[in-house]
């Protein structure tokens, strides 16, 4: 289950309008996140607040979309994508 403290939401909504925040769907979002602990990004959350544009996509699209990212950074994808939290952008690529 997701869970957003204060800080988040305060980020998010300094990020992102309400509405976009309005269509975050919480189970989605939990298979998205799930996906990304079996995964060893530690950093789900960080991406959640950041990136929350990815989150809103239907959880198999997300994952059809980051398994192509890991396929493009390479074994160590999980390093790379903590040390630059900009190539997550490599999703919106096809």
């Amino acid at each position: 289950m997701i869970y957003l403290d204060d800080i988040d939401m305060k980020i998010l909504r300094e990020n992102f309008d309400e509405e976009m925040i309005q269509q975050m769907d919480e189970e989605n979002i939990d298979k998205i996140l799930d996906y990304l602990e079996k995964n060893n990004v530690d950093y789900a959350k960080d991406l959640l607040i950041s990136s929350l544009d990815l989150f809103l996509l239907p959880a198999e699209v997300f994952i059809k979309q980051f398994e192509k990212l890991k396929e493009k950074l390479g074994e160590d994808f999980a390093e790379k994508l903590g040390e630059d939290s900009s190539l997550i952008e490599i999703m919106y690529q096809d």
